[in-house]
């Protein structure tokens, strides 16, 4: 053996070095799973989000100024009833009211909405769990092929690259967009089966 050539690992080094790489890939795949689940929880969060109008100045007061100009609406639909002879029981009234979760105040919407989070974390955690088994795979392959240096034994062992670079969080608006996606799809496959408009 040359002066400057490192030492070879064992074949019980290797052995080590292999089931370390393989329990780390557990865990990071253990990592990739709890990373969609938080993904999931966020995206939960952001739809279930309701919007109340005094919690922002600008809405508080474009409220009021709603309830005012309905106030005075019906101050005058009551009074044209009045000259009517229509009863107060059944004349029609005007209101208004503030909506503080807009489309995601239909289950339908926040179905549709879910359905396409959940494809799009799972599309994710695949791609992450696929990037980690090749990298094990990788690393495993160069220490049984190698005979993995010691000195080298570190830098195999920290070449897994971290987890969250194949995880991120979603995006509501872009949920939002791949629903549109998809419905627009959907009518323009309608309009070209039936013919004419969808």
């Amino acid at each position: 053996m040359a002066k400057d050539e490192p030492r070879r690992l064992s074949r019980n080094e290797t052995h080590d070095l292999s089931m370390i790489i393989k329990d780390r890939t557990k865990v990071l795949r253990a990592h990739a799973e709890e990373q969609a689940a938080a993904c999931m929880a966020d995206f939960e969060k952001q739809m279930a989000t309701v919007y109340t109008f005094d919690q922002d100045e600008v809405w508080q007061k474009a409220t009021r100024e709603a309830q005012r100009v309905v106030q005075e609406s019906q101050e005058t639909i009551a009074k044209r009833c009045k000259e009517l002879g229509i009863p107060p029981t059944f004349a029609p009234s005007i209101s208004a009211s503030w909506q503080g979760r807009g489309e995601n105040m239909l289950a339908s919407r926040r179905a549709e909405l879910r359905r396409v989070a959940k494809t799009s974390i799972d599309a994710m955690t695949k791609a992450a769990i696929t990037k980690i088994e090749k990298q094990a795979l990788d690393l495993r392959t160069q220490v049984v092929g190698m005979g993995l240096l010691s000195p080298d034994a570190k830098m195999f062992l920290e070449s897994l690259a971290p987890v969250e670079e194949s995880m991120r969080a979603l995006d509501f608006h872009e949920i939002e967009k791949k629903l549109e996606q998809e419905q627009q799809l959907r009518i323009a496959d309608r309009r070209r089966l039936y013919g004419g408009e969808g």
